[in-house]
């Protein structure tokens, strides 16, 4: 490892990186190497900070690019002499969605090792939520880890539930059952937060993300708020992504609120989600099968024995359609601007060749 990245390993910067910045130009190796911690309309918070700028400038060019082409927190990137960004190493992994306002691609995190899928032990909890997270971070390859919070506030023998729930996504499924303001139940946590690992934290307001940032990191970096007792649900207490620091070498991502989380360009993250009906699905007598009064069908079979549950065949059904829907709607719209840009293109360079003759 060269000492410019030798620096960033607080950072996150592991060894598997150092071959993709050697196989960037020299001109670009001479730039200022960093990771970014926060993005605002404009620019980009990196660690450690560029010397020229407080925030890296984000050219207009960048803006022209796919949404999931642009720099994320997470992000490894290249900052020229000015202060503006120059190019992104390449990533390891990203989780996104499709954003409920805009209906484009939204980056959450990028080059994350390990995602805490967060929910708290009371009406938050949502196995169909869940299955959403783990479908978008399998399909990222990146490892999964349930996080019940506030297990302070149940009665014996409650908590029972919620690990049976959370096992019944996955035999293979890690869960940690925490008290985010208990330090001695955070060992668990702290298993995957050791040195050069990224951490992101996903799920609703008020399940105890920050809470749990600040005890992990060992100092209040995040503000926190208590939920509604009528309904459990959060503030927005964290209005933006950011990157902290772990004590032990790792850094770890805290986001805003995500109720809504739908999918996108994940379906095989569906599928190794849903992994028991896939199984399931490979019994049927057609190959065709689609689940419904065909004869031979083993997940419908599954239904009626009881070894499936119904609710989990409606969602895995539902997170394939909308997987289908968004991906495709997602890649015409990318065509409609690049064929735009195209058009506007070809009719300035017209324009330029009239004038010159």
């Amino acid at each position: 490892m060269h000492n410019k990245a030798s620096a960033l390993a607080a950072y996150g910067w592991k060894n598997s990186l150092e071959l993709d910045f050697q196989m960037l130009d020299v001109e670009l190796q001479a730039c200022h190497l960093a990771r970014v911690i926060g993005v605002t309309r404009t620019g980009l918070q990196v660690v450690p900070a560029h010397p020229a700028v407080s925030e890296v400038v984000v050219g207009g060019r960048w803006f022209q690019y796919p949404p999931n082409e642009r720099a994320t927190v997470g992000d490894w990137v290249l900052v020229d002499a000015a202060g503006a960004l120059a190019d992104l190493l390449p990533r390891f992994s990203v989780i996104q969605r499709i954003s409920p306002s805009t209906g484009d691609v939204q980056l959450i995190a990028a080059n994350i090792d390990t995602a805490f899928l967060v929910t708290s032990c009371n009406a938050d909890f949502s196995p169909g939520r869940l299955e959403r997270y783990l479908a978008a971070v399998r399909d990222a390859d990146i490892q999964a880890v349930v996080v019940l919070t506030k297990t302070d506030l149940l009665d014996a023998g409650e908590l029972d539930t919620y690990l049976d729930a959370v096992r019944g996504l996955g035999a293979d499924l890690c869960v940690e059952a925490v008290n985010a303001l208990d330090a001695t139940t955070l060992d668990g946590l702290r298993a995957w937060c050791g040195s050069g690992q990224s951490i992101a934290l996903l799920g609703s307001s008020g399940v105890g993300k920050s809470t749990l940032v600040n005890a992990l990191s060992g100092e209040s970096v995040q503000l926190t708020q208590s939920v509604r007792e009528e309904d459990a649900k959060g503030r927005h207490t964290t209005t933006a992504r950011s990157l902290h620091l772990l004590p032990d070498g790792g850094v770890i991502l805290d986001s805003p609120g995500m109720r809504e989380f739908q999918v996108t360009d994940a379906a095989d993250g569906v599928k190794e989600a849903f992994d028991d009906i896939e199984a399931l699905a490979n019994q049927c007598r057609f190959n065709d099968c689609q689940h419904g009064p065909e004869p031979g069908c083993a997940v419908q079979q599954a239904l009626v024995s009881g070894e499936l549950d119904e609710r989990r065949l409606q969602n895995y059904f539902k997170l394939l359609r909308e997987d289908q829907y968004n991906t495709e709607t997602t890649a015409e719209r990318h065509a409609r601007v690049r064929n735009h840009n195209k058009r506007v293109k070809s009719a300035m360079n017209a324009k330029e060749d009239a004038r010159k003759s």
